[in-house]
């Protein structure tokens, strides 16, 4: 099973994807019957293909399915997809119809395929994949010309073709060709064998009757030494067989079954043009000459004399109907007519060998006959010698080029300005060329060859940076080069990141000859190619407080925990290798939004710190990101439905984008439908509140542990209150000094004399619903009397502009209490009371 040969171009890449309630494809995904031709098919989360009736025939280089049903609720005789590359199938997945894969199956999620499925490579055991077959699908289905039950390969004729002048003393070139049309426009390029007969000849093909055909096309040679009976040539048996009969043409006469009865002469003009590069002329000998009746081989005709000779050509392939322009074959710098009636005259000086040297060229590609007569006079009386022999004229090679100047990357770097995304197709233009000198290898400036025609050039790219890089796969692997007076158009693409130089490498044989390789070209560099989409992997976003096992919370200017995974993908959704060092430009940026209430929080967002590796940003379980406060000495919030969400800045104009996306801060509603679309995938919600950490002032005997409380507030909208649910914040509790140190805070009135100190301590360092109970001591005797103020130590985001100073009322520091020790505070519900013995 194949595609049919006729199959339209490529119309690019094919993707369906939903937002929200909102599909988008980039064409209608409602198919007539017929064949459709795309270069990459990617279908997301949706229902996608609809047929009308009869069979549609869908035709991918490669498919991604990934949370997608496929032609659900339709006739599955009524759909075939052709995949020429990889099925790639994610997450839950439903296809109805003939799938047929010449490639893998590359699974990481699950597919039902209800109707028909053919793999030609393998399909993975991971996943769950559930064929469900009824082979009466494929006898209702309409596969216009896929496959040929019979035989894949078919060969409509045989057609060989041979000079005008064959001469008995010497061997006759045929050229066979396995037609694969009518016209014998397009040759069979598949492996072809023979078996060849020469009914009546004398000696017969040389080196025996089997001949190989490479593209279609072989030459051998025949030998018959008498002029009687002629020789009928043909094609005995083949592999595969042709439909029609053999065909036959002599020079350029049209073709036909009784071209295959040939007629040999005693004398003629004997030459042998050599296959040569265009516009490079050959040097030739020529010989009038008879067939010595003894040694059944030519000899000379006449020596050491001049005669007029008549030349013309002959086009061969193309034919004169199909030649493009008027190209003109010459002969000693004179260009020839092209039939007998207009034959040019050309005096030539025979030796003593009864040989003639000549110059010929011809500056185009194809394959020609020169055809030469001499006809006598006087005592030679009717005398007429003809000879013919025909040749194949190559281009000395070929151009590659991008048709779009934008294209160009002179430097070959990461400097250049991206071009295309992987998977874009762009524009080649190939061309073919003449020779102008044997020192030349740039043919791009040389003189067209517009008639060069052939099948199968190979294609491909050579990686230009980055350096060690992986060489990517081009979306064309090969094309058939047309004869027109322009370059051929051919679209590329490539799946991976970087610079590139694209490729052309014609076949090693041209018109059944083997005479010159034309060399692999190469484009100049083109790029810088950019990946097709950037996606995100093993998201986790956790808030950074809360509860014991429960966090539910982060306060502003904590880091809160955040690992995830983002990629550089190709338009194959496969991780671009390629975007590394000075390719990999893009940022990972995070984005806020309070519960989509239109007002854009990202500003307040710390700026992730990742790097690119071969293709992958990761971060980590040790990652984290700040939600900062707002302007000093202000607060705000709760934020209890704050949307984080991340974008991509891959710093080339957007032309890469994080997908799919869902969130935009600054809007209200289903950005899907706005403007420009969203602007950022949501990552998670995490309440965010302004926090800050209090300490009340205490007072006892000198001789009790005092107690102190600390609580951890929030900003709730309108007042501070109690965080009931902080149990993650930590505090370092002991004093740090025990004298006065004014810049941190310590006050001792008075200050401690040899043998006191002051300790603080508490049961844990860490907030229990919001609450740390602190415990003073004076240590030592005499025992102290005094206040003694200090500060807590506690975490960033429990910090608040105390303004202890009262010339910084923006800068933040930690909270301040006092300890009164011999003092005792009382009741407040006591007015007054004194102290008896």
């Amino acid at each position: 099973m194949q595609p049919p040969p006729n199959l339209p171009s490529k119309a690019g890449n094919f993707t369906c994807y939903t937002q929200g309630n909102n599909r988008h494809c980039s064409r209608s995904d409602a198919f007539g019957p017929g064949d459709f031709n795309f270069a990459n098919g990617d279908f997301e989360k949706g229902f996608y293909l609809a047929t009308n009736g009869a069979t549609t025939r869908l035709y991918f280089d490669n498919l991604t399915l990934k949370n997608t049903s496929i032609h659900q609720g339709y006739n599955p005789s009524h759909l075939i997809v052709y995949v020429r590359g990889n099925l790639h199938i994610e997450g839950h997945n439903f296809f109805k119809g003939i799938l047929y894969v010449e490639g893998n199956i590359i699974m990481s999620g699950n597919a039902t395929i209800s109707g028909a499925l053919a793999v030609h490579g393998n399909v993975p055991s991971g996943g769950n994949f559930t064929p469900i077959i009824d082979l009466g699908v494929i006898d209702d289905a309409d596969f216009g010309g896929m496959c040929d039950k019979q035989q894949a390969v078919q060969i409509d004729h045989f057609l060989l073709k041979y000079s005008e002048s064959p001469l008995t003393c010497k061997a006759e070139t045929v050229t066979v060709l396995a037609c694969k049309n009518g016209s014998c426009s397009e040759l069979v390029t598949d492996p072809v064998s023979a078996t060849l007969t020469a009914a009546n000849a004398v000696t017969g093909w040389e080196g025996g009757n089997n001949i190989s055909l490479v593209n279609g096309s072989g030459q051998k040679r025949l030998w018959h030494t008498v002029v009687a009976p002629p020789v009928t040539i043909g094609v005995g048996s083949s592999s595969p067989v042709a439909v029609n009969p053999t065909l036959c043409q002599r020079g350029s006469s049209t073709p036909s079954v009784a071209a295959c009865t040939l007629a040999f002469a005693d004398s003629g003009l004997l030459f042998d043009v050599p296959d040569k590069l265009a516009g490079k002329a050959a040097s030739v000998t020529l010989s009038a000459v008879r067939k010595d009746e003894q040694s059944q081989r030519c000899v000379p005709t006449f020596q050491n004399t001049t005669r007029q000779l008549a030349f013309w050509s002959d086009y061969l392939s193309p034919d004169a109907v199909a030649l493009v322009g008027s190209p003109k074959m010459t002969v000693e710098s004179s260009a020839i007519g092209t039939s007998v009636q207009n034959a040019t005259s050309i005096p030539l000086s025979f030796n003593s060998q009864g040989e003639a040297t000549l110059s010929v060229n011809y500056p185009d590609a194809g394959q020609l006959a020169l055809n030469a007569r001499y006809l006598g006079g006087g005592s030679e009386g009717n005398l007429q010698l003809d000879g013919s022999d025909s040749f194949v004229s190559f281009p000395v090679g070929l151009c590659v080029k991008a048709k779009d100047p934008l294209a160009s990357c002179p430097a070959g770097d990461a400097t250049c300005a991206a071009y295309r995304k992987t998977g874009d197709s762009f524009d080649l233009l190939i061309s073919a060329h003449a020779w102008s000198s044997d020192t030349d290898s740039e043919y791009c400036d040389n003189s067209t060859t517009p008639n060069f025609e052939i099948q199968n050039i190979t294609l491909g790219s050579t990686l230009v940076a980055p350096v060690g890089g992986s060489e990517g796969v081009t979306g064309t692997d090969s094309y058939s080069h047309k004869a027109q007076a322009s370059a051929n158009e051919v679209s590329q693409s490539i799946n991976e990141v970087g610079v590139f130089r694209f490729s052309a490498q014609a076949p090693n044989t041209y018109l059944g000859s083997l005479f010159y390789r034309i060399p692999l070209a190469l484009s100049g560099n083109i790029g810088r190619f950019v990946p097709a989409s950037f996606a995100l992997k093993n998201v986790s976003l956790i808030p950074a407080c809360g509860l014991l096992n429960s966090p539910s919370f982060s306060y502003m200017g904590q880091p809160t925990p955040l690992s995830m995974q983002l990629e550089a993908h190709n338009h194959q959704n496969q991780v671009t290798m390629n975007y590394r060092d000075d390719f990999a430009k893009g940022n990972a940026v995070l984005a806020a939004e309070n519960n989509n209430d239109g007002s854009d929080l990202s500003a307040r967002l710390s700026v992730l710190a990742g790097s690119w590796l071969a293709g992958v940003m990761e971060f980590d379980s040790t990652s984290t990101f700040v939600f900062e406060r707002t302007s000093a000495p202000g607060m705000d919030g709760p934020f209890e439905q704050l949307d984080i969400g991340l974008w991509v800045d891959d710093m080339d104009g957007e032309l890469s984008r994080l997908a799919p996306l869902d969130m935009k801060p600054g809007s209200i509603g289903d950005c899907s439908v706005m403007p420009g679309g969203c602007s950022a995938q949501r990552l998670g919600t995490v309440p965010m509140r302004h926090g800050r950490a209090v300490l009340e002032n205490t007072y006892g005997p000198e001789t009790d542990i005092l107690r102190m409380p600390a609580y951890a507030q929030y900003w709730n909208g309108s007042a501070w209150t109690l965080s009931t649910e902080d149990s993650c914040s930590i505090a370092s509790v002991p004093l740090s000094v025990q004298v006065d140190n004014p810049a941190l805070g310590y006050l001792y009135q008075p200050g401690l004399v040899a043998g006191q100190s002051i300790d603080r301590s508490a049961t844990s360092a860490s907030f229990s619903q919001g609450q740390l109970p602190l415990f003073w001591q004076a240590l030592g005797s005499p025992g102290y009397r005094g206040q003694v103020t200090a500060p807590l130590d506690v975490p960033d985001w429990l910090h608040w502009y105390w303004n202890w100073s009262g010339s910084e009322p923006q800068n933040l520091s930690d909270p301040r209490a006092s300890a009164y020790f011999g003092r005792y505070r009382g009741d407040d519900r006591i007015i007054f009371w004194r102290e008896i013995n």
